[in-house]
């Protein structure tokens, strides 16, 4: 069941409207916040999208049901290391301007992080790499307006790359992976640049090795939690990384106020509501003021029941992640009781595929004690179809 209601947009309006996405950036922007249609359809070059056909989305398109990141060696993670050039074609209408074909190097070190598997459900490894621009820093100040991104995200998966300036990775185009090497060579659709077009010719490899290390970089949950959340301590989540009508809640782990992570699948054996929210978004702030009198209500009636805040730094930030003292902050303005954690871009990906195009903040999504999915709402008024949704299904 879907309702909708006072939802607010990415572009910080708040509405009662559908979100109308627009597109269009440089041809090369690495701006670590896309935006919910960053123009990446055509393969343009951008730490949000570049070499990609998938319409510009990192994260809030509709998510794959793969089974996610393999787990791995405990204790050993792969690592990843070399260039990826990209050189600039311009045709004669561009060329005609003053523009000239060139190429610019990002160098990638990178590390396996297996932490954030929707960030790329039909990824088989997800990289985390730390990027310098190592040679043509004139050609690609030709291309585009953005610094490059110090980080960016990497995936392969089923003979395709993938990329993304934060855990919201989206496709690319082509590549091979051997287990040594990732290899992408791959030529982009034109791109409108000064008056005529451009086109990429993408190529480079990177070699793939192990080293000792966190694979979920310190996002192993605690033996128990000093906040004091619950601890089910239910099996490995493996997928499928996508929010469905009556399916399962996608596992993930987030920072909380007490700077532990907490896992979702900890609250099973009760019914969670999902908000997926922002800080400066006014339904948003709305719902938080009334969570806690509703949590009583539902405790009322007898019903376990816990909020879950999936919480964004702002609306223009919503890849971005909030450490302890903005979770606090939150908590003791609403005087909140259920879990307060910081989003991993977990928002965009698994409650914008479920919403698709009517996707804004804030999201609800209801559980039942199972984990499988029995409401949703994007927008917010009241508690009250949530509550219904619940009792409902608590036969109550």
């Amino acid at each position: 069941m879907r309702t909708a209601a006072w939802l607010c947009l990415f572009s910080l309006a708040c509405s009662d409207t559908e979100p109308d996405k627009s597109s269009g950036t440089d041809a090369d922007s690495d701006s670590a916040d896309p935006s919910p249609d960053d123009g990446g359809a055509g393969g343009g070059d951008d730490g949000g999208d570049d070499g990609g056909d998938d319409g510009g989305d990192d994260g809030g398109g509709e998510s794959g049901g793969g089974d996610g990141v393999d787990p791995g060696v405990d204790g050993e993670v792969r690592t990843a290391t070399g260039t990826i050039t990209w050189s600039v074609d311009f045709d004669a209408d561009a060329e005609a301007t003053g523009l000239e074909d060139c190429a610019y190097t990002r160098t990638y070190t990178g590390v396996e992080d297996q932490s954030a598997p929707w960030a790329c459900p039909d990824c088989e490894i997800i990289l985390r790499a730390d990027v310098t621009l190592t040679d043509g820093a004139d050609c690609y100040a030709s291309v585009t307006t953005g610094a490059v991104a110090p980080t960016e995200w990497l995936g392969f998966g089923d003979g395709e790359w993938y990329r993304g300036s934060g855990p919201a990775l989206s496709v690319r185009g082509p590549a091979t992976w051997d287990g040594t090497e990732f290899a992408v060579a791959q030529t982009s659709d034109p791109i409108v640049a000064g008056g005529g077009t451009l086109v990429f010719e993408i190529a480079g490899s990177l070699d793939i090795a192990t080293e000792t290390g966190d694979p979920m970089h310190g996002y192993t949950p605690p033996e128990s939690y000093a906040c004091g959340w619950p601890k089910a301590d239910p099996p490995p989540y493996t997928g499928p990384y996508a929010v469905t009508d009556g399916g399962p809640l996608p596992d993930g782990w987030f920072g909380d106020a007490c700077d532990e992570p907490v896992r979702l699948h900890d609250f099973a054996g009760s019914y969670v509501v999902i908000e997926v929210s922002a800080t400066d978004c006014p339904p948003c702030r709305t719902a938080a003021s009334l969570a806690t009198a509703f949590e009583a209500e539902m405790a009322e009636a007898g019903v376990d029941m816990h909020i879950i805040t999936l919480l964004a730094p702002s609306l223009s930030d919503v890849y971005g992640t909030l450490d302890a003292d903005g979770l606090q902050s939150w908590v003791d303005t609403y005087d909140l009781h259920g879990a307060v954690l910081g989003d991993r871009a977990w928002g965009p990906a698994m409650a914008g595929g479920w919403a698709g195009d009517s996707f804004g903040y804030p999201t609800l999504l209801v559980f039942d004690p199972e984990l499988n999915q029995i409401h949703g709402q994007v927008g917010f008024s009241s508690y009250d179809s949530i509550g219904a949704a619940i009792l409902e299904d608590a036969g109550l």
